[in-house]
């Protein structure tokens, strides 16, 4: 109403809880250092700043959004009116569901970890962060007492050494999520032997000379001086030493790091491809596809094949039926030219995951057969530019020759 800032702007605050609508305001302004007064700023710098710091992504919340005990005054997520998804009229430019309530995003993490540690005591408390030692929660371990571990294909298998561990992450990047750790410093599994030898051939700091018998205060004074500038020296190879162990430390983390990035991309991609072939699944098989079915079918997991099969199927939240029979339920309301991308379903499911070095790629060749991917088709060339570039370049070349004559 004072024309202090623009529609565009209210609209943006209004739209926030009234608890964050006095930060957002001060950041609808910046003064540089040419400026007496603060400016106005656009509204896209506003709603780049709401973006980076109220918005919460809930898809990558480690709690169950339709929990309704987990913070019982707040309800479940998905019938929550602080978030983006549940009026999509107010947020149709915001993408994703985001929670517009960090507080209660935040309370949400907290009880999630403490029913987390109640329920599983031998998990380990890590933090991926620093943080004051006053606000830490008790018997957390910080970066450098602990190795974070890739994500095993199969959850299923042995430890890869006896110090692996369950642990929970209660500060930091992805807090409250789940992860394997190495708790052995000295590790054969994960440290190399260059490693240990260099780790335990630490030199003892210098022990100052015993005075001779007969020692003048000038000697004396050149003993401690020569002491002195061997501890100084001795300091300054620790420390650097310390450098290069932090910074190799945080290049396997970077590198652990894009790891976990490229085989993230790489699942996704895999589910994709998943669903192109059981959505694009003819309504009969030919013989090569037949052949790749039942090759599936023989490596077909007895134990779990059913679970997201059961998921894909189930709408009921508190479901009591077993796998099989919400999956026989599935089959009964399957039409029957959809029948194959059923079987294909129920074979595909145990091959979403990435595979092991010595398995064969069974999506891969699923993909091969059922929904090839189409080759990109390259636009052929304008001769026609072509031509008229080179008769360009030829009467240019003539007007020179004749005006050199």
């Amino acid at each position: 109403m004072q024309e202090r800032i623009t529609a565009s702007h209210a609209n943006l605050i209004a739209r926030l809880p009234q608890q964050h609508q006095a930060d957002a305001f001060e950041n609808c302004w910046r003064k540089d250092w040419q400026d007496k007064e603060a400016h106005l700023l656009p509204a896209k710098h506003l709603s780049a700043w709401i973006q980076a710091n109220l918005y919460l992504n809930l898809a990558e919340a480690p709690f169950d959004r339709e929990d309704t005990a987990l913070k019982p005054e707040a309800g479940a997520c998905t019938n929550c009116p602080r978030r983006s998804g549940y009026n999509t009229s107010l947020f149709d430019d915001v993408q994703g569901d985001q929670c517009l309530d960090s507080a209660c995003y935040q309370a949400k993490i907290e009880a999630h970890i403490d029913r987390e540690l109640a329920a599983r005591p031998e998990l380990v408390q890590i933090q991926t962060a620093w943080r004051p030692a006053t606000e830490e929660r008790p018997g957390v371990l910080n970066r450098n007492q602990y190795r974070e571990l890739a994500e095993p294909d199969n959850p299923d298998a042995e430890p890869p050494c006896p110090s692996a561990k369950a642990a929970i992450i209660v500060f930091g990047k992805h807090v409250g999520r789940t992860v394997t750790v190495c708790l052995e410093p000295k590790c054969s599994v994960h440290t190399n032997h260059a490693q240990h030898e260099a780790e335990e051939a630490v030199e003892p700091p210098p022990v100052m000379p015993e005075p001779a018998d007969e020692e003048t205060e000038e000697q004396a004074a050149q003993r401690e001086a020569e002491h002195e500038q061997r501890l100084a020296e001795y300091q300054a190879e620790q420390q650097r030493k310390d450098d290069e162990r932090k910074a190799e430390f945080e290049r396997q983390q970077k590198e652990y790091e894009a790891e976990q990035t490229r085989r993230e991309k790489q699942r996704k991609a895999r589910v994709s491809t998943f669903e192109r072939v059981i959505e694009q699944a003819p309504a009969s098989f030919n013989p090569e596809q037949m052949r790749v079915f039942l090759r599936l079918l023989v490596n077909i997991n007895a134990y779990d094949f059913l679970e997201e099969p059961a998921a894909y199927f189930s709408t009921d939240e508190n479901e009591q039926r077993s796998d099989d029979e919400v999956v026989l339920a599935g089959l009964s309301n399957t039409a029957d030219e959809k029948l194959t991308g059923f079987a294909l379903r129920l074979v595909l499911a145990d091959h979403i995951g990435i595979p092991q070095d010595n398995q064969p790629d069974l999506l891969a060749e699923a993909e091969n057969v059922f929904a090839p991917k189409k080759p990109k088709v390259v636009k052929p060339k304008d001769d026609r530019k072509a031509k008229h570039t080179a008769a360009k370049a030829t009467t240019k070349k003539t007007a020179t020759i004749k005006k050199a004559a």
